[in-house]
């Protein structure tokens, strides 16, 4: 009898494993209804915020585990109006804006620590310090300007060996108003102002469908290529490391799997709540948006006119793709919402890289630091407390 050729392995075609992911990935990430935790990856750590708290867990360069803790009362626990819908969303992005940017003075902080230290090992000890006097505060803390730039954070300032934990709270409102401005001032040049000028220079008509759609494009592909060079930064590839650590643990919490590191290391590192998925959702909205101005009040604009309205519809953009965040984590069987969505998830993988358990138990820590406190608090706050409002009203980005 004739050899029989042996079985072919089934292989799915790029179309097919698109469809796939399409319908199953979007499905596995919508799956849970809690929305309370969220986070962000910040330098060799993961900041996890809760509603009444938020927390901080950096690696040092000794191999433990720092952790800074901070009591939370949020702006719209305090303020009615702060939870009107489209309102809700500007507020809690701004919220989440300064939070970070705490957080990353801490982490910023610890690294500071780390090169330090790094400087005293490679001349033999810690007497060997004032010999690199000549670095200056100043200098040591540029030092970890770089890769902090690249997201938009604060420089962090000098660290002092007499204040050996940094505390988040020494970062001032005015340096967070700065460093907001700063970044605030980088995003329009480079997604508002650069897209407008360049589809101006286009044969298109400025009234047409075309104009928006081509500026949206425009944005998309300069927003990608921006992640793709930053990536190739080591400071940088390590956070995208822990920002995927941030989203396993929040998987792994939000279907109860226990929070051990190789167990948490299996989840899924997408998350539809991901601030990038969220900027995927600021492009598309925006698409809208801009058009609706385009036929009401932007009729034959000139190019400045066009570039001035961006930035002051982005609160209405901004509010508006909140609510559909809060939409999806509540439609989680919407089928047709799982295919507006799959981009944003898609997306997710210019902004994670497959971590290690050792970055899974840092942001462990800092969940567990959250979750605590939230456990504690939920027993004990009355009348005038966040436990008043319904745990809906908190969809924090992850």
């Amino acid at each position: 009898m004739p050899d029989l050729p042996a079985p072919r392995a089934h292989r799915r075609s790029t179309a097919r494993r698109i469809a796939w992911t399409a319908v199953r990935v979007p499905a596995f990430v919508l799956a849970s209804p809690r929305a309370a935790v969220g986070g962000q990856a910040v330098m060799d750590g993961v900041m996890m915020r809760g509603p009444r708290s938020w927390a901080v867990a950096v690696r040092r360069h000794d191999g433990s585990i720092a952790v800074q803790h901070r009591e939370l009362i949020g702006f719209a626990a305090r303020h009615a109006w702060a939870r009107i819908p489209l309102v809700r969303g500007v507020v809690a992005l701004i919220e989440a804006l300064v939070i970070g940017m705490r957080a990353l003075f801490v982490s910023s902080e610890y690294a500071i620590e780390g090169v330090e230290a790094k400087f005293a090992a490679e001349e033999g000890g810690p007497g060997s310090r004032a010999e690199h006097a000549e670095l200056g505060e100043v200098e040591r803390a540029a030092s970890m300007a770089a890769s902090t730039a690249a997201i938009g954070a604060p420089v962090p300032l000098p660290h002092h060996e007499a204040a050996p934990d940094p505390d988040p709270d020494k970062l001032g409102t005015w340096a967070i108003i700065g460093a907001m401005v700063v970044a605030m001032g980088f995003s329009i040049a480079l997604f508002k102002v650069v897209p407008v000028t360049l589809v101006t220079l286009l044969p298109i008509d400025r009234d047409s469908w075309w104009f928006v759609i081509v500026e949206a494009a425009i944005k998309f592909v300069i927003f990608c290529v921006y992640l793709l060079l930053v990536g190739q930064m080591a400071d940088m590839r390590r956070v995208f490391q822990y920002h995927s650590a941030e989203h396993k643990a929040i998987n792994a919490w939000e279907r109860d799997v226990p929070l051990e590191p190789d167990a948490v290391n299996a989840m899924s590192r997408i998350h539809v709540r991901c601030g990038t998925a969220f900027i995927v959702w600021l492009f598309l909205v925006g698409l809208f948006v801009f058009r609706a101005a385009q036929v009401t009040f932007l009729e034959d604009a000139n190019r400045w006119e066009i570039i001035a309205t961006r930035p002051l519809l982005l609160p209405i953009i901004a509010g508006l793709s909140f609510e559909l965040l809060r939409f999806a984590g509540k439609h989680a069987d919407n089928g047709a919402l799982r295919v507006v969505l799959a981009p944003g998830l898609w997306f997710q993988r210019l902004t994670t890289r497959e971590c290690t358990p050792e970055q899974c138990e840092v942001s462990i820590r800092s969940l567990e630091e959250v979750l605590d406190h939230e456990r504690r608090a939920s027993a004990g706050v009355g009348a005038a407390g966040v436990a008043d409002l319904p745990e809906d009203e908190y969809q924090v980005l992850a």
